[in-house]
């Protein structure tokens, strides 16, 4: 049972370390969108202070608070994943809309279509390419889309704002270029971050599969043992023990036979271990601990311990391995 008891450490591990990355993640998203909050709520103070544009200004502030309102509700619980990755796609294509309604509102002639890039570039913070490859193609089909109809229609039914005079096209044409150029250095920064998150995810995953590896190993290694104890019988395993536990003079004896190719095996890896050692690597291979071979030998702990040093020096075995478990292997 110890390998299943180390599968089960091993898969408590994995969890956790799922945790700390999702967990990880989302802070990094939550930055992400204080970020965009700060920058928005200074966009909108810089559009009513120079323009007095309270429209839009107005709708630039509702924007702002609704990145708070997502960081109040992203990452709470694992069963909206799926919910949470829609809201995801459905505020990129309104962001899409919105930028392709102030496109028109400014005439087209404030830069605002920069900001189409800006939603690319945004794309791959929140979205993964492998898993969610068709969200990112209908994300960049709907800003594409909005991009060439913006390009070529002039929707002229739609409201213009009575706000921008000729001059000031280029004053915020300006301020557009900076917000662009500020939201992809952002956008750069955090996707980097969150690169850092996966390598380190991949790494400690690599670590999880080696140890995997060796515990397949391990275990194999102990059903082969298993099988041998499995051809004992109830009877015998408390015969055997009790003569242990007595220090009974024919123990050896008895358990040579019921362990026919322990010692010969123990002597391939050093042949110079003398008997008291060879009798307490047979009790070692009935787990007994160094409490319990001092009762059984009449020995103090401090002695046994020594004796157990001296024979993990005699078979190679590093102080990380405990000894009981390497001996049960063999």
């Amino acid at each position: 049972m110890i390998y299943k008891f180390f599968f089960k450490m091993i898969n408590a591990e994995a969890e956790k370390i799922d945790d700390d990355f999702e967990s990880n993640y989302v802070n990094l998203i939550n930055r992400y969108l204080l970020l965009l909050f700060f920058i928005f709520l200074f966009y909108s103070i810089v559009i009513i202070t120079l323009f007095g544009d309270l429209f839009i200004s107005t709708f630039l502030t509702v924007i702002t608070f609704f990145f708070l309102f997502l960081m109040a509700i992203k990452g709470k619980t694992r069963r909206f994943t799926n919910v949470l990755k829609t809201v995801i796609i459905s505020i990129f294509v309104l962001l899409t809309f919105i930028v392709s309604f102030f496109n028109i509102y400014t005439y087209k002639n404030a830069g605002v279509e920069y900001f189409y890039f800006c939603l690319l570039f945004a794309v791959p913070f929140f979205l993964n390419y492998k898993k969610d490859s068709f969200s990112i193609l209908f994300i960049a089909f709907i800003i594409s889309i909005n991009f060439i109809v913006c390009v070529y229609f002039d929707f002229d039914f739609l409201p213009k704002s009575r706000f921008l005079e000729k001059d000031d096209f280029k004053i915020i044409r300006l301020w557009n270029i900076l917000f662009s150029i500020a939201s992809f250095l952002m956008d750069i920064v955090f996707i980097t971050q969150k690169d850092e998150l996966i390598k380190g995810l991949i790494v400690e995953q690599k670590m999880k599969d080696s140890t995997i590896k060796d515990l397949v190993k391990t275990n194999t290694e102990l059903m082969k043992h298993q099988m041998l104890i499995n051809h004992l019988t109830e009877e015998n395993i408390r015969e055997i023990l009790s003569l242990a536990e007595t220090n009974s003079p024919i123990f050896f004896e008895k358990f040579q036979i019921f362990f026919p190719h322990f010692i010969p095996e123990i002597l391939k890896i050093n042949p110079n271990l003398i008997h008291s050692e060879l009798y307490f690597c047979a009790l070692m291979k009935l787990d007994f601990d160094t409490k319990k071979i001092a009762q059984c030998t009449n020995n103090s702990i401090r002695a046994v311990e020594s004796k157990k040093y001296r024979i993990r020096k005699k078979l190679n075995v590093s102080s990380e391995i405990n000894i009981n478990s390497f001996l049960i292997k063999v």
